[in-house]
């Protein structure tokens, strides 16, 4: 079979996962963070440092994982931005919950199911789904994705992490390249 394959450079997309929910405890006082701020642990450890600041979502790096946390769990402490969980708590809370939606995720990607878009259109069903690709067949075709540009929406619904203009703008590179 001759699939379209897009790339998940190809799509160059900006849209983010899903965000990890924290159970860490409401602050009493905030502190100020941008991108580069270390965050400290309740036992006053370095748990890691801030990748990006968007809005309320903070995105850490930590032991080479993305954790994402809300900004407002963040307070001023002794040793400087600090959050109420130790980074042995996060990172086993983030695993946990990571391989929780991974199940989710692999137990979705199935034939017949449908995907939609970033932005909400309908892209299709699935073909076939592997630990490598899915493929999706789209009214312009069959459409194979890197498995990692899928996810679940809040309601449990496959989406791929893309817009569908994005889909094909990329489906339009391929075809002129190939």
């Amino acid at each position: 079979m001759n699939f379209k394959y897009l790339s998940a450079a190809a799509l160059a997309i900006g849209i983010a996962s899903p965000a990890i929910a924290q159970d860490v405890a409401a602050p009493s006082s905030a502190a100020t963070v941008e991108a580069g701020t270390t965050i400290y642990g309740s036992d006053g450890a370095a748990i890691g440092t801030v990748a990006r600041a968007e809005g309320e979502l903070l995105l850490l790096n930590v032991n080479e994982r993305a954790v994402p946390i809300p900004r407002n769990a963040v307070t001023s402490g002794e040793s400087g931005a600090t959050i109420n969980i130790t980074k042995t708590e996060l990172v086993a809370q983030f695993d946990q919950q990571m391989a929780a939606f991974e199940a989710k995720l692999d137990a979705a990607l199935t034939a017949g199911a449908a995907v939609k878009t970033a932005d909400g259109q309908a892209l299709g069903t699935i073909q076939e789904a592997s630990s490598a690709a899915v493929v999706v067949e789209s009214t312009e075709g069959p459409v194979t994705l890197p498995r990692e540009l899928m996810t679940l929406d809040n309601g449990g619904a496959l989406i791929v992490r893309a817009t569908l203009d994005q889909i094909k703008q990329a489906m339009s590179a391929e075809q002129s390249q190939g």
